[in-house]
């Protein structure tokens, strides 16, 4: 009960900042382990099945906008620090970073990036984008919810500053998490991380259900007020 009402006071009312020194993991035994999986699985099954029809019309509206591939993919850090391939709508015209190199996006401090497409623009304002990411968690990569897996070049940046970074590691990434439905982004690296360790030390199913569900209200007023 006690931890319950803690992940309750974390998910509504946020973290302290003096809270993290280490990580005190309580591992999920088995049945719980088995029954996030199945949640993941059966969610991203379902929703792609059901988003199908969109996913080609956004397939479309990318080839029109401009010119290059519907899909981009990078290299993410995953649990342990092992990385995998991520999948999302391409939303920047195509080599956006062959100058620059792994950067983050402007939009991501309220800024207008030029590199985002019309379509882009839109895909990023309803979170379309993230679509493809649903296969990812169908194999295992990804959970619906847990730390946003970061790119492995603006890790080791980040580690820089933020020398307790890998913590947020030790779970397996995911779609959503805590720091996401908090409107803290990869611009607030310690902020972020200190979300992290919070659902890390208190993630339960119900823990993630209520995650989610948070998300998924969020999205759904972003959607209504891009399209008032």
């Amino acid at each position: 009960m006690v931890h319950d009402q803690h992940a309750d006071a974390v998910l509504t009312t946020g973290v302290e900042r003096d809270e993290f020194v280490a990580i005190d993991l309580e591992p999920w035994d088995l049945q719980e382990r088995l029954t996030k999986r199945l949640f993941d699985i059966c969610f991203a099954a379902t929703a792609m099945l059901v988003l199908a029809p969109l996913l080609f019309v956004i397939a479309v509206a990318i080839k029109l906008d401009s010119p290059g591939p519907v899909l981009y993919s990078q290299e993410r850090t995953a649990e342990f620090g092992d990385t995998f391939t991520v999948y999302k709508f391409r939303s920047m015209v195509p080599e956006a970073e062959a100058d620059t190199g792994a950067v983050l996006s402007a939009e991501d401090s309220g800024d207008v990036d030029p590199r985002v497409t019309r379509v882009g623009r839109i895909l990023r304002e309803t979170h379309l984008d993230e679509i493809p990411q649903l296969w990812s968690i169908l194999v295992g990569d990804m959970s619906v919810v847990g730390p946003r897996p970061e790119r492995p070049e603006l890790d080791e940046d980040i580690q820089q500053s933020v020398r307790t970074w890998q913590q947020r590691w030790f779970v397996r990434p995911g779609l959503t998490g805590l720091a996401q439905i908090n409107d803290v982004a990869s611009t607030e690296p310690a902020e972020k991380l200190r979300y992290d360790v919070a659902y890390i030390r208190n993630q339960s199913f119900w823990f993630d259900l209520r995650i989610l569900l948070r998300q998924l209200w969020m999205v759904v007023n972003d959607a209504l007020g891009f399209l008032r």
